[in-house]
């Protein structure tokens, strides 16, 4: 199996990886009647039960609106990844190079507005993250390709 064939495997799984659990936190919301998860990372279930109605329909809504962007993001990102890295198409690695690092940077920034209670996600989210380009930059820019 060549490098390049590795790398996009590599960036499929972790695109899953987030995609998936997204998508659960929407079918929850919308037919479970649950609440985002990152409600509960920060507030008790005391807090939560306080809450307005009102307040509630806010989170959810935000999260509905947070969650279902990471799903078209990472369906788009799977169907680039399939469809023009793996075809040796140049501009979407750089492409998903630039939009894997803001998907990161965002998940460090949600993590640190709930004061880093996930770090061990990020930091594994950036290594399967550097494995998928390193693996794939080694089968695209190689020499002799």
């Amino acid at each position: 199996m060549d490098a390049l064939k590795i790398g996009s495997i590599v960036l499929s799984v972790w695109s899953g990886l987030n995609l998936f659990p997204s998508l659960y936190v929407v079918v929850g919301i919308l037919f479970l009647g649950e609440h985002p998860p990152g409600l509960y990372a920060i507030l008790s279930a005391e807090d939560i039960q306080s809450m307005s109605p009102d307040m509630l329909a806010t989170v959810d809504s935000i999260g509905l609106f947070a969650n279902l962007s990471v799903v078209a993001l990472n369906a788009l990102m799977l169907i680039a990844i399939w469809k023009g890295l793996i075809n040796r198409v140049l501009w979407v690695f750089w492409a998903l190079l630039v939009a894997f690092i803001f998907a990161l940077l965002a998940g460090i920034a949600a993590d640190y507005a709930v004061n880093f209670a996930f770090p061990e996600v990020n930091l594994v989210s950036a290594l399967i993250l550097a494995l998928g380009f390193i693996f794939s930059g080694i089968g695209l820019f190689k020499p002799g390709k």
